[in-house]
């Protein structure tokens, strides 16, 4: 909401984002004011992620199949995709008795079905899938 310059703002400053700014950069100092109901929602956000028990992400499924050379089709599709679409990552994955191919793994919808209309031509059958996966193991140092 815009505010007319002279009304002094109501907006509290947050706690979690004045948690990211430890240090002040040279020169300069960095407040982030909004309303205390924004701090409320990023909590129950968070909250709701902790009892998810994963990660929320989308994925592209190009592949799915049944057959007695679904294995073999699958591993073909992985390759198609590889050659097209360098860098992008791609699983085949065996979910009885199915082999499935997926290709992204992106956080955000958006970002998903800007790949998902890059390879429609490609792969015309693919469809948005959303699933939770694990988090990732906590790095040790070894120092």
């Amino acid at each position: 909401m815009a505010r007319a310059q002279e009304d002094p703002p109501t907006e509290t400053e947050s706690k979690i984002f004045s948690q990211l700014f430890y240090e002040t950069t040279p020169g300069g100092e960095v407040q982030v004011i909004q309303e205390q109901k924004l701090d409320e929602i990023l909590l129950n956000f968070i909250e709701q992620n902790r009892k998810l028990e994963g990660i929320p992400c989308y994925w592209i499924r190009i592949y799915s199949g049944s057959a007695h050379n679904s294995r073999e089709e699958a591993y073909e599709t992985k390759g198609r995709f590889l050659r097209k679409y360098e860098g992008i990552r791609n699983d085949v994955i065996y979910d009885d008795p199915n082999f499935k191919v997926y290709a992204g793994g992106y956080r955000s919808k958006s970002e998903t079905l800007k790949l998902l209309n890059t390879i429609k031509r490609d792969f015309p059958t693919a469809f948005i899938v959303y699933d939770i996966i694990d988090f990732p193991e906590k790095v040790t140092d070894y120092y």
